[in-house]
């Protein structure tokens, strides 16, 4: 299942991507917060996504139960006046 995994890593990457396409808009744009559905699973996206929010002035956080579900990450962006 070699194809598999090489899909599902292509995948994730493919959303890695997009996420971080997103990320830099809503900072370009002065976005406050930025909600990431990554869905429930074996947390590979959900770890990739926190290595990405490193790299950023941004803090993030398990987005409301209530308002998302399980498999949401909410993040907040520092803004400079």
């Amino acid at each position: 299942h070699r194809v598999d995994r090489r899909q599902r890593q292509m995948c994730i990457r493919d959303r890695i991507d997009t996420a971080k396409r997103k990320l830099e808009y809503a900072i370009q744009k002065r976005i406050s917060k930025v909600v990431f559905i990554h869905g429930v699973g074996e947390g590979v996206l959900k770890t990739e996504l926190q290595y990405l929010f490193q790299k950023y002035p941004v803090k993030h956080y398990d987005a409301s139960y209530q308002k998302y579900g399980v498999g949401a990450t909410e993040v907040y962006i520092f803004q400079n006046p």
